[in-house]
């Protein structure tokens, strides 16, 4: 599972609970994570799933209300917002949203991290644009985290969702289906200037993603030379805002790194651009017609 995934958790656990719960879960937890976690690693499941169950324990809480709970945490905290904001800046609602998280799902398959997260499938129906059926079928049956994922991307916009579980796994059918419905938003939609400014990260992360290689990889060093020599300046390529694009499309699923392999230290740590499908393959040739403007 993702590091991403293991700090929100904590980040959760520090914010739900008072006291010492934090500090006992990670004791608990110290043989299955020697260190604190990081975002950039990738972990067992395991070790999450007996975290949830030692809070639990601890709280005196569920653990489906604890997952249903830290599902809709991870959408709304900061962190998920400033490393996820690839994805979360494309979408204007919380069914783009949720959309956009089976994408990018289904791409973090195509990562060489071993990585599995939550797949789902969708269905629309064309007689009610605002309606999804979405169908999880998982051996993990963490569908109460899906639950409070969905409820966690309509709050991100201000929505309300009427989410009706028609069939469950864990009463015995052969998988969860979810009726899922968004109301319009009551959030004020973003400012053009606050648009324009997403905008630019994202066509400066695709530049990126362009000048990765697709295989061997290369540091944060010669990703800056080569963007020196397509005439990027050296104030946009600057170390600290490479690296914010890197870990943005790496949470998209979109660029692989040696993060995870034995002796890996980050001053050469590798990035190479990860296998896409042929249609994100075209968008990209399209991209990379595009005359960006970074001087």
């Amino acid at each position: 599972m993702h590091g991403l995934v293991f700090v929100t958790w904590e980040k959760y656990v520090a914010e739900r609970f008072q006291g010492s719960v934090l500090n006992e879960y990670r004791e608990v937890l110290r043989n299955k994570l020697a260190d604190l976690p990081l975002t950039s690693r990738v972990y067992k499941d395991e070790a999450l799933l007996a975290g949830i169950k030692t809070v639990s324990q601890l709280t005196g809480v569920s653990v489906e209300t604890l997952l249903r709970e830290y599902g809709r945490y991870f959408l709304v905290n900061g962190l998920t917002r400033h490393l996820c904001a690839y994805l979360l800046t494309q979408s204007h609602s919380g069914r783009d949203l949720l959309l956009a998280m089976h994408d990018a799902h289904e791409q973090m398959t195509r990562l060489p991290d071993g990585l599995a997260p939550p797949l789902f499938e969708y269905r629309t129906r064309s007689e009610q644009a605002d309606e999804l059926i979405v169908i999880y079928d998982s051996p993990r049956q963490l569908c109460s985290l899906l639950r409070g994922a969905i409820e966690g991307a309509a709050e991100r916009y201000g929505e309300k969702v009427h989410l009706v579980e028609q069939t469950c796994m864990k009463r015995g059918d052969a998988v969860c289906r979810f009726q899922v419905r968004f109301s319009s938003s009551s959030v004020p939609q973003e400012t053009t200037q606050q648009e324009a400014r997403h905008q630019t990260k994202r066509q400066f992360a695709q530049l990126i993603l362009l000048v990765l290689p697709q295989e061997g990889g290369i540091t944060l060093t010669e990703l800056q030379n080569r963007l020196l020599l397509r005439g990027v300046s050296k104030r946009l390529a600057r170390p600290a805002l490479l690296l914010e694009a890197l870990q943005r499309l790496h949470h998209a699923g979109l660029v692989a790194t040696t993060a995870n392999e034995p002796g890996d230290e980050f001053f050469h740590r590798r990035y190479w651009r990860a296998p896409t499908s042929e249609q994100a393959v075209s968008a990209m040739v399209m991209e990379e017609r595009t005359d960006y403007a970074y001087h």
